[in-house]
């Protein structure tokens, strides 16, 4: 089984849902010479928000390794059962631009419908050990984003679906939504699921048509795989628009790690510092993940020989800031991702 580092997929290919007759006018108005920005705006169908639900996991449940890989925990050498998805889209604006520095979080069920939650100091024990649960993304300049992760598993009441929270930069609270299967339901020995799409209680509450079928997705077989491997592609469309939050004092955030002493008997460490600010959030991001569209969250220790025990921090006074990981950065610098005062810090 490949390891983290050595996996690699292909890039789908990403789309807006525009209905029929929108697509054809808008093809009309292009051949005849006209730019669409504003119709295209115009166009789009805004991605419904729906309730997030009981399961996002507590910050005691979500995995030091959040990055956009729920199939697989860390660098364990085995995935987690189920058919291997992929996932993928673009994070837009209420214009229709993409939008970069976009937090996308992804949390679902594992094959046999055992969420990550629990309300304990750990994990869920009835969730697959070899399942992330959970996992996040920061968008680049393209607004592009990408998730590994497993086929939604089912459990009752419920039809199979995705939940996704989405934060867009300068906002204090996250959008969520849900993403659907566009077929039947089985469970796993075969049999028809009890709820399908057409009576779950998420499903038929968006009264939308248009915004219905943007959150009903096809899966296709990922070309060249002979595992089954699928992957769908979906684009969501905030009803906001972006404000670009300024740092205190201004600065790069892109900061080089110094070699620094590790624990005894351990490998060195790389500190990063920055200055802090009271009631900012701090992650730390480095080393590209799937597709390189991005880099994974890494986690970091607050003290020089410490357990690297954490993912994000929030400072509760001005001042250097320092933070000490195991992760080397692959392009030699790291990049100190804020959340604003208020903003979610991976709880409800």
């Amino acid at each position: 089984m490949e390891t983290k580092s050595a996996k690699t997929a292909k890039t789908g290919v990403f789309y807006i849902p525009i209905d029929r007759r929108r697509f054809f006018k808008s093809l009309a108005l292009a051949s005849a010479g006209f730019t669409l920005p504003g119709y295209l705006a115009e166009a789009l169908t805004t991605s419904p928000i729906v309730t997030q639900g009981p399961y996002y996991p507590l910050a005691n449940n979500i995995p030091l390794d959040k990055d956009n890989d729920l199939a697989q925990l860390n660098d364990n050498l085995s995935a987690a059962s189920g058919i291997i998805t992929y996932i993928s889209g673009r994070i837009l604006d209420s214009t229709g631009n993409p939008v970069r520095g976009a937090l996308v979080e992804l949390w679902h069920a594992d094959q046999e419908g055992d969420y990550l939650y629990s309300t304990s100091s750990t994990r869920n024990p009835a969730c697959d050990p070899n399942f992330a649960g959970f996992g996040q993304f920061l968008t680049g300049s393209t607004g592009e984003y990408k998730f590994r992760t497993i086929k939604a598993g089912l459990y009752n009441g419920r039809t199979r679906h995705y939940h996704w929270g989405v934060t867009l930069p300068g906002r204090t609270t996250r959008s969520t939504s849900q993403t659907f299967w566009n077929e039947r339901a089985y469970s796993l020995n075969g049999t028809a699921w009890a709820t399908q799409n057409s009576n779950d209680m998420v499903y038929a509450g968006i009264t939308d048509a248009a915004q219905r079928a943007s959150v009903t997705l096809d899966y296709t077989a990922v070309p060249g795989t002979t595992s089954g491997e699928v992957q769908a592609t979906w684009d969501f469309v905030s009803q906001f628009t972006p404000v670009e939050p300024s740092y205190p004092d201004g600065g790069s955030m892109a900061v080089a790690g110094v070699i620094a002493g590790g624990p005894i008997g351990g490998n060195p460490r790389f500190r990063v510092t920055i200055p802090a600010y009271a009631g900012y959030s701090y992650e730390i991001y480095s080393n590209p993940t799937l597709a390189d569209l991005a880099w994974a969250a890494l986690p970091f220790s607050l003290t020089q020989s410490g357990a690297v025990d954490r993912n994000i921090f929030t400072a509760t006074s001005d001042g250097a800031l320092d933070f000490y990981l195991d992760s080397k950065a692959a392009k030699g610098f790291y990049y100190v991702s804020f959340r604003v005062p208020g903003a979610n810090k991976g709880t409800p």
